[in-house]
Order: C-alpha cells, then structure tokens, then sequence
C-alpha cells in the first residue's frame, strides 16, 4: 500500500490486496458500513464496486481509491437492490452508476422510505434485536447480535444524511467497461439473492466479486431471494468462472471453495427447515436446538434465525 494512502478509513474497513489493481474494502463488523466493497484500476480508470450502507464510509472508500489508482472513480457499480450495497451512492452522485435494469427498477418503483416511517422502524427493530440479545444463549450469537444492533444505531444516526441515487447506465445480460490496462466483465445471472444480482469478473487476474450470491463463511440472508435459482446460479459460477480469489459482499477473501459452501448452505439450510416444519413441533422448539454444523462456526448467526423462520414459514403455509 503507497505510504500516502490515508488509513483513517480503518473505522470503516480494512483493505485488502487481491491482485495487481484489485483491493477488497472488507467492514469491519459493526461500524455500520455493512457490505463489502471493491477498488479496481484499469489503468486509466477506477471502478468501484458497492458503497456500503453509510455514507460517511463511501466518503472513505472514495478518497482511498483515488489515492490508490492516483485517479478520480469514474464508474461504480451496485451488485443489487439491497441498502448496505448503495446507500452510499450518493457521494458518487456525479459519476457513472452502473446496476441491472431490474435492480433500478425496483428501486425506482419502491421509493425511500418517508424518514419518520423509516426511523420508527429501525427503532423497534433496534429494540427487539436488544431484547433478543439479552437471552441470547452463545457467545457468537451474543457476539453477531452486538454487530447488528451496533450497524442498526449507526444507520438510524445517519438516516437524515441518506439520499437515494439509483443508477444512471443499466444493462440486461452482461457488458464490459475498458480501461488501457485491462478489461472488467459486468454481469448477471439473474436473481438468486434477489430478484436480479450483478457480479464483476476481472479475467486477466481471476478475481470474481460475487456481491451476496457467494459468501465467505458467513450465514446469507434468505428472505428477499430464491434459494432453488440461487443455487442453479452458485453451480454456474462454479462451473463457468475461471476464478482463484472471491471478494464476497460480507466475509473475508476466499477462494473456489467458497463455491461448495454455499451450495451446502443453500441445500442443508432449507431442507432442515422442511424437516422440522413436517415434524408438527413450533419454529422455536427446533430454533432452540441450534444451528446445525458446520454452520454453526459461521459469521453472522443471528441470520440463521431469520432464515429459518422465513423458510419455516413458507414451508408450513402451503
């Protein structure tokens, strides 16, 4: 890292180098950023890759990547819907934003929320996370649930701050922005962690950002995706992808094995829901028994949670 490089940002993120020209803004756990982001140099151009859930943390990332590339950021590109991905598009406002044509869509059917509605609802969900942190029965639950309280108070502060900005260029398949040095693939396979899921591919150095469809380690939130088709969609990342290293949307830097994983998450998870919601005792009898290994090692646990119910749910209405 170039000893001009502000470090200020650590608050925020850790940098990581991937490859020649590809670093990994990786949050650190409960500073509200949320979802990890990505710096690309193509030489006589920056791209980056999502702007975490807090504007102040974009504030961040901008300057870090222009210190790194010694460019300004030309593009930016939002690998779905989700706030924790572009709340902070807004310090990017006069740039190029890039997403899928239904990631814009949807953004731009369902507008913000009106603040008080929005500030109400943190609270009581702010409020319950705390209530559930006081039973909680392990020292990682206990562990994520202070993370997810602590990202909830820190959007809840910088919600008067928050503009929407949705994108301004959008494609349907897949396009390519070119740089003097290298090429980077924009793309989609469709919807599996949402209804649309953009990935960015830097062939020359095998680096693959994933966004939510591939996590490190790390429980994926269910409940706005398609686990069938996101399955469909991680066996043909696994089998089409030419990649050794994963910048995830939440996790660590991975490698293939990150492929395997989650399959098995998306496989065991809801299988074990349709068990127990087939075995006629309640969510909170099989919620009590815990999360089953291997998953139980993983970040983010208090996700299981809500992933279960969710699926619990759908299982025992039809």
């Amino acid at each position: 890292m170039p000893e001009s490089v502000d470090t200020s940002y650590h608050s925020y993120f850790t940098l990581e180098k991937v490859a020649k020209g590809v670093w990994a803004a990786i949050v650190v756990p409960g500073s509200g950023a949320v979802g990890n982001a990505a710096i690309i140099d193509l030489g006589d151009v920056t791209v980056v890759v999502d702007t975490f859930a807090l504007p102040e943390a974009a504030r961040f990332l901008n300057e870090t990547a222009e210190q790194l590339t010694g460019k300004r950021v030309k593009y930016i590109v939002n690998t779905h819907y989700h706030g924790d991905h572009h709340y902070g598009n807004q310090i990017f406002a006069d740039r190029i934003i890039i997403s899928a044509e239904l990631t814009r869509e949807v953004l731009t059917t369902n507008g913000p929320p009106e603040l008080g509605e929005w500030q109400d609802g943190l609270k009581q969900q702010i409020a319950a996370l705390q209530e559930i942190h006081r039973t909680a029965g392990t020292p990682r639950l206990i562990e994520a649930l202070g993370y997810e309280i602590a990202e909830k108070q820190a959007l809840l502060a910088a919600t008067p701050s928050i503009r929407r900005v949705t994108a301004n260029l959008t494609f349907r398949d897949t396009m390519f922005i070119h740089g003097s040095d290298r090429t980077i693939q924009v793309f989609t396979y469709g919807g599996g962690h949402t209804c649309s899921d953009t990935m960015v591919y830097i062939a020359d150095v095998q680096v693959l950002i994933a966004g939510d469809l591939v996590l490190s380690k790390t429980h994926p939130a269910m409940l706005h995706g398609y686990p069938g088709v996101w399955m469909k969609i991680v066996e043909r990342i696994g089998s089409e992808l030419d990649f050794t290293r994963l910048i995830p949307g939440h996790g660590d830097v991975a490698g293939p094995e990150c492929i395997q994983d989650m399959l098995d998450y998306l496989k065991r998870i809801p299988e074990y829901a349709l068990a127990a919601a087939q075995s006629g005792s309640s969510a909170q009898f099989w919620i009590a028994k815990g999360i089953p290994a291997p998953f139980d090692e993983w970040a983010g646990s208090h996700i299981f949670d809500w992933n279960f119910r969710w699926l619990f749910n759908q299982y025992t209405q039809s």
